[in-house]
């Protein structure tokens, strides 16, 4: 997952995997037919793995805005082993897959919708304690919220300054009040 994570799928070399898993080709061939086949068990993993992580900090939380404050704030502690920020992987395979491959482009849909219902539960607890409005639309507001997550990890990996980002958090939060 973490070299698919850090190169894409294109850059990912053999060389790459087998120093990551420590099999041989052999192995690594035996356990998955191709290439494809372990970059989807990657993606899967990781789009579990995110989700699960997400719901155990928002039980975590003093209260449902501030785990989505602090989940947009942790894109700028999100570095990758090589000190650079290496961007969310469902926002990288989107970009170098777009819609070319159908069995990619459904489990990309299908990762984000997991990291969705994570958010509209977080939405939902608001509302239910009075952070957020009864009538607000927690379907739309956990797509926006996606989409800013989506863009403050492209801006983080293009360079923006903290301050930045942290403007574009609070401007954020600033339409769930």
């Amino acid at each position: 997952m973490q070299v698919f994570w850090q190169h894409g799928y294109e850059a990912t070399s053999l060389q790459y995997l087998l120093a990551a898993t420590g099999l041989s080709k052999s192995s690594l061939y035996q356990a998955y037919s191709n290439k494809q086949a372990l970059f989807e068990a990657a993606f899967c993993h990781y789009a579990e793995q995110r989700s699960r992580e997400m719901r155990a900090r928002l039980l975590q939380a003093p209260s449902p805005l501030e785990f989505l404050r602090g989940w947009l704030l942790s894109v700028l502690d999100d570095v990758g082993p090589d000190g650079n920020p290496r961007g969310c992987m469902l926002v990288n395979v989107a970009n170098e897959f777009s819609q070319a491959d159908p069995a990619v482009a459904e489990l990309l849909q299908r990762g984000v919708e997991r990291m969705q219902r994570v958010l509209r539960e977080a939405l939902q607890r608001a509302q239910a304690c009075g952070e957020l409005n009864a009538a607000a639309d927690v379907d739309a507001l956990a797509s926006y919220l996606h989409c800013v997550m989506s863009g403050l990890r492209t801006q983080v990996k293009g360079g923006a300054a903290k301050p930045a980002i942290e403007a574009v958090v609070e401007l954020s939060m600033s339409t769930l009040r």
